[in-house]
């Protein structure tokens, strides 16, 4: 072994001293001959079959797969291929329009929706006056109407309708019947009434100072007291002289109720 490397060694130095023509070879210094030495060495060192351990240990197949390597050319891997070829597909799909997708299915009618439709809503069962303002101690009940082309309270307060047109005054009751005084706030509920004269569209309550107007009436009743009160409607003098049926609703809160004129 040590003969071999020194071989070695020799030929590789013959080589430089020998080689070439012209001008004469470079001197040296020790360091770059030590280098030059080393590099020789460990080249035999590992080309050297018969060495299982030294500078780098070449075994059977290591060489073969190192051979096979540099005589194979580089082949493009299986995931160069697939970008490759999605990327063809994507630029193929530019240039292509889509296609929309076309619904030939026809909305299903229901029949439920037809039906509600053709058939008429029935109105709201009517209420009392008082369910109708949500006020749970007083009981409001409607008494009858006049119709007069003014309304006077007292000396000093009346009020006049307009020419041609003619006031439809509703009497109510109101009464408490808990055991205690209490206080009836219905201006506090801002109710507004509609009177409906022979089913025609309602018409809405005059809104007065009058003590005695139920739309803005406040104040305490005693225990089982009853107080009378007034709804004012300016309508038409031939609609007033032709009146045949009355009916009345309640706005409060955005809900309208019919109220029961019995």
């Amino acid at each position: 072994m040590k003969k071999f490397i020194t071989r070695g060694i020799a030929l590789a130095a013959a080589a430089m001293f020998l080689t070439g023509c012209g001008d004469g070879m470079p001197i040296m210094s020790e360091a770059e001959e030590a280098i030059v030495i080393s590099y020789s060495a460990g080249v035999l060192a590992k080309r050297n079959r018969y060495q299982p351990e030294g500078l780098t240990a070449v075994y059977e197949g290591e060489e073969d797969e190192e051979e096979e390597s540099a005589d194979t050319p580089n082949k493009p891997s299986q995931d160069t291929e697939a970008a490759e070829a999605t990327e063809g597909e994507a630029e193929g799909a530019e240039g292509e329009e889509p296609e929309e997708p076309v619904d030939s299915a026809e909305p299903e009618e229901d029949p439920s929706a037809a039906k509600s439709a053709d058939t008429p809503q029935e109105p709201s069962a009517a209420v009392g006056v008082a369910e109708a303002l949500g006020i749970s101690d007083m009981q409001i009940s409607y008494v009858d109407y006049f119709t007069s082309a003014s309304y006077q309270q007292g000396e000093y307060f009346s009020l006049d309708a307009k020419p041609g047109n003619i006031f439809v005054i509703l009497n109510f009751n109101v009464t408490n019947n808990t055991a205690e005084e209490a206080q009836c706030d219905i201006m506090g509920k801002k109710p507004v009434f509609a009177l409906e004269i022979n089913d025609n569209a309602g018409i809405r309550n005059q809104v007065t100072v009058l003590s005695n107007d139920m739309s803005t009436y406040q104040g305490a009743i005693g225990a089982g007291k009853t107080e009378a009160a007034i709804l004012l409607f300016e309508v038409p003098e031939d609609t007033a002289a032709s009146i045949t049926s009355l009916g009345m609703s309640v706005l409060t809160d955005g809900e309208a109720k019919r109220v029961a004129l019995e």
